[in-house]
């Protein structure tokens, strides 16, 4: 019997698993994938340039992560999150043109970034949705679609299915440092390979639970091997753990999941340069928001990453044809770059079964009636994952989980 087996190597799994193996437990992890690191997948383009197929971000407050590259050994990129009005375009209407020639605007957008950032932490907040309080605040059409568009890119669903307090506590700790201004420098995967690495032969890959007995503390695998543990660890999202688990309470089965994925292309050149351009564009159509991925990548060669969200961008993320239409929408916005296209990257987290979606995103109620089991004990299971942590949706909040759980596995003992 093992003290310890995790059912999951993303990050949440693995950080659990290195905290745990350091106080000389024995531990297993069970991996589905060929490979560790769940939504933190990277690709790698032949030239040494990078793309992230998942998590992508890092903020100056994700201090978990930043422990963990210094651990090691991973270089960080430094990167601004500031766009130049100008140089970012706004596609509506029929018409891309710079936000900049969209001034009316930053009067509205002022008073949605104040309302959100103040929205209180209690009960009454939780059962208004985002879409609530734009409606509260008489927006204008324009500033709906721009703010639709940059909540579907923040929580991967439209307003009405974000909480107000949950988007409002993930606002504050996001004020809290700069955002977005790091990524790991040749990929993000790298986090889960080097924990991955240091686990070594206690990290099982293509190894599928079936099922979990959280009373028994026994997990069985396909195509029917029983592993028992004194404490199990589910560190899966949670619609993949509601299909292992049949005693998963309803409330956390409840719990809402973005939808969508990603479409990554590399260019010869950074065509959108010759246009004056930063390769960031919103949309009212439904591939929704492209942006330079290797802003931070030397290289003549540049690659914009489509962030295709919500419901709209997931049904467009299953076309097989997806990646050929996204390059004629970028044609059209800088004419020329179809021939220059080359290698595209086609990411669906929809309808990838061991994910089931991108990340956690409370919805109106959602959050007052998950947060009691979110870290409960079931019998001999704990659960880990973003969804767990108040760093929901990042990297950071994957391994401040595991640490934390790895913790209290400790104090018990």
């Amino acid at each position: 019997m093992n003290d310890v087996a995790i059912v999951g190597g993303g990050l949440a799994g693995l950080r659990c698993a290195e905290a745990l193996v350091s106080r000389g437990a024995d531990v297993v992890v069970l991996e589905a994938r060929q490979r560790a690191g769940g939504r933190v997948f990277s690709h790698h383009f032949s030239d040494g340039q990078s793309a992230e197929r998942g998590a992508e971000f890092i903020d100056s407050n994700h201090a978990e992560v930043l422990a963990l590259a210094s651990r090691l050994g991973l270089t960080l990129s430094e990167r601004s999150a500031d766009l130049d009005p100008a140089a970012t375009l706004l596609d509506a209407g029929g018409r891309a043109v710079p936000m900049s020639m969209h001034a009316s605007l930053e009067p509205d957008i002022a008073r949605w970034d104040h309302a959100v950032a103040t929205v209180p932490d209690g009960p009454d907040s939780d059962v208004e949705s985002l879409a609530d309080l734009m409606h509260a605040l008489d927006l204008s059409v324009l500033a709906r679609l721009v703010i639709g568009r940059q909540i579907r890119t923040e929580y991967m669903l439209p307003p009405e299915e974000v909480s107000r307090r949950f988007a409002g506590g993930m606002t504050r700790l996001q004020a809290a440092g700069r955002r977005e201004c790091h990524r790991v420098v040749g990929g993000n995967d790298q986090l889960a390979t080097g924990l991955a690495a240091r686990l070594g032969d206690r990290v099982r890959l293509a190894c599928a639970v079936q099922s979990i007995d959280a009373d028994r503390g026994e997990i069985t695998l396909r195509p029917g091997e029983v592993i028992e543990a004194a404490t199990i660890v589910a560190a899966v999202p949670l619609p993949v753990l509601l299909r292992i688990w049949s005693a998963m309470p309803l409330e956390l089965g409840a719990v809402g999941y973005g939808v969508g994925g990603k479409i990554s292309v590399q260019f010869d050149r950074r065509i959108w340069h010759d246009y004056g351009r930063n390769g960031t564009v919103l949309t009212e159509r439904a591939w929704g928001h492209l942006w330079e991925t290797s802003d931070d990548q030397g290289g003549d060669r540049g690659v914009l990453t489509n962030l295709l969200s919500s419901h709209d961008g997931a049904a467009f993320a299953a076309l097989p044809e997806a990646p050929d239409r996204i390059v004629a929408e970028i044609d059209r916005l800088f004419p020329g770059a179809r021939g220059l296209s080359g290698e595209r990257v086609h990411t669906d987290w929809t309808n990838d079964p061991m994910s089931l979606g991108a990340y956690s995103c409370f919805g109106p109620g959602q959050l007052a009636a998950a947060a009691p089991f979110l870290r409960a004990a079931y019998g001999r299971l704990l659960l880990a994952g973003e969804h767990t942590d108040e760093f929901s949706g990042f990297m950071e909040g994957a391994l401040r989980s595991g640490a934390r759980v790895a913790e209290m596995i400790g104090a018990a003992n």
